[in-house]
Protein backbone atom coordinates (compact mmCIF):
# COMPACT_ATOMS: atom_id res chain seq x y z
CA UNK A 1 0.00 0.00 0.00
CA UNK A 2 1.32 3.63 -0.94
CA UNK A 3 1.63 5.69 2.15
CA UNK A 4 -0.77 8.25 2.67
CA UNK A 5 1.30 11.67 2.47
CA UNK A 6 1.40 15.22 4.26
CA UNK A 7 -0.35 16.70 1.56
CA UNK A 8 -3.59 14.26 0.84
CA UNK A 9 -3.81 14.34 5.15
CA UNK A 10 -4.15 17.47 4.74
CA UNK A 11 -6.77 17.94 2.07
CA UNK A 12 -9.14 15.72 3.60
CA UNK A 13 -8.36 17.15 6.56
CA UNK A 14 -9.80 20.67 5.17
CA UNK A 15 -12.33 18.85 3.72
CA UNK A 16 -13.61 17.55 6.52
CA UNK A 17 -13.41 20.35 9.50
CA UNK A 18 -15.07 22.65 6.76
CA UNK A 19 -18.15 20.43 6.62
CA UNK A 20 -18.40 20.99 10.31
CA UNK A 21 -17.39 24.12 10.51
CA UNK A 22 -20.75 24.96 12.92
CA UNK A 23 -20.30 22.35 15.37
CA UNK A 24 -16.68 22.99 15.49
CA UNK A 25 -17.42 26.44 16.08
CA UNK A 26 -19.70 26.34 18.26
CA UNK A 27 -17.41 23.91 20.66
CA UNK A 28 -14.22 25.49 19.90
CA UNK A 29 -13.91 26.47 24.01
CA UNK A 30 -14.74 23.31 25.32
CA UNK A 31 -11.54 20.81 24.89
CA UNK A 32 -13.59 18.08 26.05
CA UNK A 33 -16.44 18.48 23.87
CA UNK A 34 -14.21 19.63 21.00
CA UNK A 35 -11.90 16.75 21.44
CA UNK A 36 -14.69 14.19 20.95
CA UNK A 37 -15.27 15.91 17.94
CA UNK A 38 -12.11 15.73 16.39
CA UNK A 39 -11.05 12.17 18.05
CA UNK A 40 -13.24 10.41 20.21
CA UNK A 41 -16.88 9.56 19.04
CA UNK A 42 -18.19 7.00 16.34
CA UNK A 43 -18.85 10.44 14.00
CA UNK A 44 -14.82 12.12 14.98
CA UNK A 45 -13.41 13.94 12.18
CA UNK A 46 -10.64 10.97 12.86
CA UNK A 47 -12.69 8.29 12.05
CA UNK A 48 -14.14 10.50 8.59
CA UNK A 49 -10.37 11.14 7.83
CA UNK A 50 -9.93 7.28 8.26
CA UNK A 51 -12.83 6.32 6.22
CA UNK A 52 -11.66 8.47 3.21
CA UNK A 53 -8.27 7.19 3.01
CA UNK A 54 -9.15 3.98 3.32
CA UNK A 55 -7.89 3.30 6.69
CA UNK A 56 -9.07 2.17 9.92
CA UNK A 57 -9.25 4.49 13.42
CA UNK A 58 -8.48 3.28 16.79
CA UNK A 59 -9.56 7.02 18.42
CA UNK A 60 -8.39 5.77 21.82
CA UNK A 61 -5.12 6.50 22.98
CA UNK A 62 -2.88 3.66 21.65
CA UNK A 63 0.69 3.67 24.01
CA UNK A 64 -0.38 7.12 24.83
CA UNK A 65 -0.72 8.03 20.85
CA UNK A 66 -4.48 9.80 20.94
CA UNK A 67 -5.50 8.05 17.50
CA UNK A 68 -3.68 5.71 15.14
CA UNK A 69 -5.26 4.89 11.87
CA UNK A 70 -4.40 1.42 10.33
CA UNK A 71 -5.31 -1.26 7.85
CA UNK A 72 -6.90 -4.27 9.19
CA UNK A 73 -3.90 -6.55 8.57
CA UNK A 74 -2.40 -4.45 10.90
CA UNK A 75 -4.64 -5.49 13.78
CA UNK A 76 -3.66 -8.46 15.71
CA UNK A 77 -6.19 -10.44 18.03
CA UNK A 78 -5.10 -11.60 20.83
CA UNK A 79 -7.52 -12.97 23.19
CA UNK A 80 -11.48 -12.01 23.52
CA UNK A 81 -11.82 -8.73 23.03
CA UNK A 82 -7.90 -7.37 22.86
CA UNK A 83 -5.19 -7.35 19.91
CA UNK A 84 -2.21 -5.13 19.32
CA UNK A 85 -1.39 -3.33 15.91
CA UNK A 86 1.82 -4.44 14.27
CA UNK A 87 2.07 -1.24 12.00
CA UNK A 88 0.56 2.32 12.47
CA UNK A 89 -0.11 4.03 8.98
CA UNK A 90 -0.88 7.75 10.58
CA UNK A 91 -0.10 8.51 14.37
CA UNK A 92 -2.43 11.92 15.42
CA UNK A 93 -1.59 13.73 18.08
CA UNK A 94 -4.38 16.26 19.34
CA UNK A 95 -3.92 19.20 21.44
CA UNK A 96 -6.06 21.93 22.34
CA UNK A 97 -3.55 23.81 24.55
CA UNK A 98 -0.70 25.37 22.22
CA UNK A 99 1.40 26.51 25.70
CA UNK A 100 1.16 22.59 27.26
CA UNK A 101 4.53 21.50 26.31
CA UNK A 102 4.16 20.80 22.60
CA UNK A 103 7.73 19.37 22.52
CA UNK A 104 6.60 16.64 24.34
CA UNK A 105 4.23 15.58 21.62
CA UNK A 106 6.77 16.12 18.84
CA UNK A 107 8.90 14.10 20.86
CA UNK A 108 6.91 11.43 21.26
CA UNK A 109 5.68 11.26 17.54
CA UNK A 110 9.58 11.08 16.60
CA UNK A 111 9.92 7.71 18.64
CA UNK A 112 7.06 6.26 17.02
CA UNK A 113 7.32 4.30 13.29
CA UNK A 114 4.46 4.69 11.36
CA UNK A 115 3.99 6.47 8.35
CA UNK A 116 3.10 9.72 9.08
CA UNK A 117 2.82 11.92 12.20
CA UNK A 118 0.53 14.55 12.46
CA UNK A 119 -0.10 17.18 15.05
CA UNK A 120 -2.75 19.48 15.18
CA UNK A 121 -2.62 22.23 18.19
CA UNK A 122 -4.37 25.88 18.16
CA UNK A 123 -2.08 28.71 18.92
CA UNK A 124 -3.38 31.78 19.76
CA UNK A 125 -3.92 34.76 17.23
CA UNK A 126 -0.38 36.27 18.57
CA UNK A 127 2.34 34.80 16.10
CA UNK A 128 3.72 32.69 19.02
CA UNK A 129 3.42 29.76 16.44
CA UNK A 130 6.38 30.81 14.62
CA UNK A 131 8.83 30.28 17.51
CA UNK A 132 7.05 27.35 18.61
CA UNK A 133 7.68 25.95 15.01
CA UNK A 134 11.21 27.23 15.30
CA UNK A 135 11.77 25.08 18.25
CA UNK A 136 9.90 22.27 16.90
CA UNK A 137 12.43 22.23 13.88
CA UNK A 138 15.31 21.94 15.91
CA UNK A 139 13.60 19.26 17.54
CA UNK A 140 12.79 16.94 14.49
CA UNK A 141 16.85 17.67 13.17
CA UNK A 142 18.43 16.47 15.43
CA UNK A 143 16.76 12.84 15.25
CA UNK A 144 18.90 10.55 13.50
CA UNK A 145 16.56 9.96 10.88
CA UNK A 146 15.38 13.67 10.58
CA UNK A 147 16.78 13.18 6.29
CA UNK A 148 14.39 10.53 5.87
CA UNK A 149 11.51 12.52 7.30
CA UNK A 150 12.49 15.60 5.80
CA UNK A 151 12.61 13.45 2.15
CA UNK A 152 9.29 11.15 3.07
CA UNK A 153 7.79 14.48 3.94
CA UNK A 154 6.13 12.26 6.81
CA UNK A 155 5.57 14.77 9.66
CA UNK A 156 3.02 16.91 9.43
CA UNK A 157 1.83 20.39 12.23
CA UNK A 158 -1.47 21.41 11.35
CA UNK A 159 -2.50 24.92 13.27
CA UNK A 160 -5.93 25.73 14.02
CA UNK A 161 -7.53 29.32 14.69
CA UNK A 162 -11.13 29.42 15.72
CA UNK A 163 -10.92 33.28 14.17
CA UNK A 164 -11.71 32.94 10.49
CA UNK A 165 -12.08 29.13 11.45
CA UNK A 166 -8.40 29.00 9.06
CA UNK A 167 -6.04 26.22 8.95
CA UNK A 168 -2.66 25.94 8.08
CA UNK A 169 -0.63 22.96 7.25
CA UNK A 170 3.55 22.73 7.71
CA UNK A 171 5.90 19.69 6.68
CA UNK A 172 9.22 19.32 8.28
CA UNK A 173 12.09 19.76 5.83
CA UNK A 174 15.40 19.74 6.48
CA UNK A 175 16.22 23.62 6.11
CA UNK A 176 12.28 24.86 7.80
CA UNK A 177 9.09 23.77 7.70
CA UNK A 178 7.38 23.83 4.33
CA UNK A 179 4.15 25.44 4.41
CA UNK A 180 1.69 23.43 1.99
CA UNK A 181 -0.47 26.17 0.48
CA UNK A 182 -4.51 24.34 0.22
CA UNK A 183 -6.98 27.60 -0.60
CA UNK A 184 -9.22 26.93 2.81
Amino acid sequence: MKKISSLTFFEKWLETVKNRKEQLLQNWQEPTIFTSHITGNDTSIMKEIATKLDLRCYPYEYYSIDTILYKEEDKVPLKEGQYCFRDIRVAFEHENHFNSGLYKEISHLLITNCDLRVLVTYPPNDNKENIELKFWHTLICGHRQSKEISDDENFLVILGYENGFQWEGFVYKEDKWKQINIDN
